[in-house]
């Protein structure tokens, strides 16, 4: 009893600071937790064992805890950022891994793994690394597909929602160049298992 109370705890402190980090551009907390419930749904269809994809579900929400040390006139800036913003805004991969760097904490050690790696390309043009195919940890992969998806498919401050079957477009157009191919096609059939048809697009 008290080892399930020590995990819900640490759980809803994750689920807490998650929400301080998304909480000056998505007061309700509502995109952070979206994204570990798909990111756990992915890494499920991957085929990851139970114990992963639950820690995935639980830290994938910290992916921009880094956001925390981006200033509002950039974070929250209503059109497109100048190179200057744009570097300072990307910096919040590193200002998170720093964040939850250094534990020893498996929990910890994966939130880091994700702030540092949701926005590296599978051709390696993202960043801050430059990581590029199975170099990126598949923890990272997912994060990637997922953020992108929920930052899509729901209204944010600057971006109407686009809808869902045009979002998945997107990120099945960019499989081999943004995303890992084999998590778009797992991505894909959580969607197929909500009932959309999702054919093709020209």
């Amino acid at each position: 009893e008290r080892t399930a109370e020590l995990e819900e705890a640490h759980a809803q402190i994750l689920a807490r600071l998650a929400r301080a980090a998304e909480y000056r551009d998505d007061e309700t907390g509502e995109h952070t937790r979206r994204v570990g419930r798909l990111a756990a749904a992915i890494a499920s269809q991957l085929g990851l064992d139970q114990e992963e994809v639950s820690l995935i579900q639980q830290v994938a929400p910290l992916h921009d805890v880094g956001k925390i040390g981006i200033p509002d006139d950039i974070l929250l800036f209503p059109g497109p950022l100048t190179p200057e913003h744009m570097d300072v805004m990307r910096s919040h991969t590193e200002i998170g891994g720093d964040l939850m760097g250094g534990s020893g904490i498996p929990l910890l050690d994966l939130a880091e793994e994700i702030a540092r790696t949701h926005h590296e390309r599978w051709d390696g043009s993202g960043y801050p690394m430059g990581l590029a195919g199975e170099d990126i940890p598949i923890a990272g992969r997912i994060v990637a597909v997922a953020d992108s998806f929920d930052a899509l498919s729901h209204r944010r401050p600057y971006e109407p929602a686009w809808a869902v079957e045009d979002a998945w477009w997107e990120i099945a157009r960019k499989a081999g160049a943004d995303f890992d191919p084999g998590v778009v096609d797992a991505f894909t059939e959580v969607l197929r298992s909500t009932g959309l048809n999702l054919g093709a697009q020209s």
